[in-house]
């Protein structure tokens, strides 16, 4: 990924420490090569909504990222979007790594959802870091078969699971990650979440209300008197 715009952050020694926080087994390497590898790294600060890569597109870094949220997701001629999948601090971005190791294209789209610092490797450091360090190989395919699982579950919910039920599991878990009554968020977002279209959301949204599950405001979804998704437990 190739984060745009870039803003230089100044407090290199705090990222390290951050990243040997959410990574504590690289901070047992202690090889030359790494070390090295970390101190040619660039730490980076990118703004929310700010596109960091696009189908297509070469890949000319690798992002270690450190705090906020990024989300991966394809869209088609028709404006529809669907989310893939979303990187949060700790993981590892499944199309960086599949365009580093092919020498291929970005095959996806993604955006920061909120203000986001980054490490960046250098594809060249990237794939020193691979041959050199155990702990950083290792790392990486740990990760590559957490995200490969999560999306294998997701595409078995698009194909098995009814849309009424897909949404209603969302939400459920867009209130409990917001650990709020109420959500900031429209039916196109949605919408972009699963994969359909805005006018089918809001039929379904309404059919929710109708049950009092939800209540819907502009902008805005509340926890409704029923308290409890269909499907839930």
């Amino acid at each position: 990924m190739t984060p745009n715009p870039l803003l230089a952050s100044d407090s290199r020694s705090s990222s390290i420490q951050r990243l040997y926080e959410l990574y504590p087994k690289l901070a047992e390497e202690q090889s030359t090569d790494w070390k090295n590898i970390l101190d040619r790294a660039q730490i980076m600060e990118v703004p929310a909504a700010a596109s960091l890569a696009t189908a297509g597109s070469d890949c000319t870094s690798f992002m270690l990222l450190l705090d906020g949220e990024v989300r991966v997701y394809q869209d088609d001629d028709n404006g529809r979007e669907m989310t893939l999948y979303r990187i949060t601090p700790g993981d590892v971005c499944l199309m960086s790594l599949n365009s580093l190791i092919h020498d291929r294209p970005f095959r996806a789209n993604a955006k920061s959802e909120s203000d986001i610092r980054v490490i960046l490797l250098s594809v060249e450091d990237f794939h020193r870091a691979m041959k050199a360090s155990d702990t950083f190989r290792i790392l990486i395919l740990s990760s590559l078969v957490d995200t490969v699982c999560t999306m294998v579950q997701s595409f078995y919910d698009t194909a098995f699971e009814p849309l009424d039920m897909r949404l209603a599991c969302l939400l459920g878990r867009l209130f409990e990650r917001a650990d709020s009554d109420t959500l900031d968020i429209t039916h196109q977002e949605l919408s972009q979440e699963l994969g359909t279209t805005r006018e089918v959301v809001s039929r379904l949204l309404k059919k929710l209300e109708q049950q009092k599950c939800i209540v819907l405001k502009r902008g805005k979804i509340l926890i409704g008197e029923n308290k409890q998704m269909p499907g839930s437990t």
